[in-house]
């Protein structure tokens, strides 16, 4: 996701920064407007999607909510924005909200920088396997990415081999002494 956000160039790098810092559904990025956002709190508010062109509510009871930022999105919307007060976050020229055709277009030429090939909503499935293998609580996860349930969000976790590899060496069950949890000393079973 880092090589597409830093192969891309003005609104489409914020939109990919957006789509992969964040987890939104793709109309939900489409669907935002200036007033969603709160950068000196560093939260997204999600009210609304786009579907065919129209602004509609959004897809699940739970899609509606509040996303946390990181600083270095919030500074980069920060410049998107150049001051901007009102209206679409990303728009075409003509002031309309994007087709998921012409976003998909684009990214497509930025794949060719010998990225794998993938759809937008990978930055959904990219995020959210970034928040659990940082060990983000499943029900944080969840909400952030307006999940009705654990079931659907574990069905977008996608572990690395290098991320299976290190975690398999660093809790190898043969250890002398396992990392202390929360209630102590943990005891290997054999």
């Amino acid at each position: 996701m880092r090589r597409i956000i830093a192969a891309s160039k003005g609104q489409w790098r914020v939109l990919f920064a957006t789509l992969a810092s964040t987890g939104l559904r793709v109309g939900e990025a489409f669907g935002l407007h200036v007033e969603d956002l709160d950068l000196e709190a560093g939260t997204i508010k999600v009210r609304r999607s786009v579907w065919n062109g129209k602004e509609v509510t959004p897809k699940t009871k739970k899609a509606p909510r509040v996303v946390n930022i990181d600083p270095v999105l919030a500074d980069m919307l920060r410049q998107h924005l150049n001051g901007r007060r009102g209206g679409r976050l990303f728009e075409t020229r003509n002031g309309t909200p994007h087709s998921k055709g012409n976003v998909r277009r684009k990214l497509h030429k930025t794949l060719q920088l010998e990225i794998p090939r993938g759809g937008l909503h990978a930055f959904r499935h990219g995020r959210v396997s970034v928040l659990q293998a940082n060990g983000v609580p499943g029900d944080l996860t969840k909400e952030w990415v307006g999940h009705s349930s654990l079931r659907t969000t574990s069905r977008y976790t996608h572990f690395s081999d290098e991320y299976k590899r290190k975690t398999a060496q660093a809790v190898g069950l043969m250890e002398e002494k396992l990392p202390d949890g929360p209630r102590g000393p943990r005891i290997p079973r054999i």
